[in-house]
């Protein structure tokens, strides 16, 4: 595909919006330079846009594409296109790519890498968070990424995993940046920006809705080598994740449960469905070591859990639970505290406690602003 500028794929993705049946567009048009200097005429009578569309790619500017483009710029976002070789290799091959992705962090994190998608929902039980948090942390350990989606529930506790284990992970928004979206999930998404990328479809301020999740979903899956479900619902959003996948050809996992338990209903049918029931990260990555041996390390996967410590697994006597869990995310290294918020998954006034409860008895110290270190 002939390299046209990041201003014309911006303005094809203001004009469409998310999932721009880009398959149909590019079929017709070579690329969005072609598109964007075609007569009104030929964009009517190729029969890709409905009239709606017709009307927003007439009003559509340039400038208005550059001034998102400064803005990104002007706040640390950066903006990649199926152009750009930082551009998701998996998202390529998938159907209605998205024509621009717009990121907060590095999203070359997932190039060369096994992708694992994890979904589920957003009110886990005990039993899901602990099978999530050692799953995703065996991933990380053993060289996977984790893409979720930044939410409440299973996503935060995949997310907070992989960053715990030192690893590498990937939120897709259902909204554009600068919005007010899951604020207490602020701190997280902080987190996961210098452990790898916060990534949307929507261009800045685009609010959240009932449309823009299942759009993103397909994004998840379709950069992702497979896809794991834990606790879905009957009716579960996971499942709209778990068909883009198995329509993009991505491999299905799920976390078995109980057939008594609606938390699980999800997850059980698409087990009978052909998905592989899953228990630990072993199962998951024997599916990807044969093929790509040099992009895993299964040795590693077991060697850091909560209440293990990488200086002889030795704890201080005396602490409470969030002590002991804030303790562990620390090392010799400085640790932010917005990784330690992610890491240990207790939230930003439970750290807050934690941390000073630990100075004050001269266990750890702040070594920068907002650092830590083990004394």
């Amino acid at each position: 595909m002939k390299k046209v500028g990041k201003k014309y794929w911006v303005w094809l993705s203001l004009a469409l919006g998310a999932e721009p049946r880009t398959d149909e567009i590019f079929s017709v048009f070579k690329n969005p330079l072609e598109l964007y200097e075609a007569p009104m005429a030929d964009r009517i009578n190729s029969g890709v846009f409905t009239k709606k569309q017709q009307e927003n790619l007439e009003k559509m500017t340039l400038e208005e594409a550059e001034e998102v483009i400064v803005l990104c710029e002007g706040r640390g976002w950066n903006i990649i296109t199926p152009e750009d070789t930082g551009y998701p290799a998996g998202l390529r091959k998938t159907r209605d790519m998205p024509v621009a992705l717009y990121i907060d962090g590095d999203i070359t994190c997932l190039q060369g890498k096994v992708i694992i998608g994890v979904v589920g929902t957003r009110n886990p039980g005990i039993e899901g968070v602990t099978v999530t948090h050692d799953i995703c942390t065996d991933l990380s350990l053993a060289g996977a990424v984790v893409v979720s989606g930044g939410a409440l529930g299973i996503d935060s506790a995949a997310h907070e995993a992989a960053i715990f284990a030192g690893g590498k992970t990937v939120c897709v928004l259902g909204c554009g940046f600068g919005t007010n979206y899951l604020a207490e999930n602020e701190a997280l998404r902080r987190s996961i920006a210098r452990n790898g990328a916060v990534v949307t479809e929507y261009p800045p301020f685009t609010e959240a809705s009932r449309f823009t999740f299942p759009q993103r979903n397909r994004i998840i899956s379709g950069m992702s080598h497979g896809v794991l479900v834990v606790e879905a619902h009957e009716k579960s959003g996971s499942l709209i994740t778990a068909k883009a996948a198995i329509t993009q050809k991505r491999e299905i996992f799920a976390v078995p449960g109980s057939a008594l338990s609606s938390a699980y209903t999800g997850a059980n049918r698409l087990i009978s469905k052909g998905a592989k029931a899953v228990t630990d990260a072993r199962e998951i990555l024997e599916s990807y070591v044969t093929v790509y041996p040099e992009r895993l390390n299964l040795e590693l996967i077991g060697t850091k859990k909560y209440g293990k410590e990488d200086k002889g697994e030795y704890i201080p006597e005396g602490l409470d639970p969030d002590m002991q869990r804030v303790y562990t995310c620390l090392g010799v290294e400085p640790v932010h505290f917005d990784d330690i918020v992610a890491a240990s998954g207790l939230g930003y006034t439970r750290v807050t406690t934690a941390i000073m409860q630990l100075e004050l008895s001269g266990l750890i110290t702040e070594s920068e602003s907002k650092k830590y270190v083990i004394k």
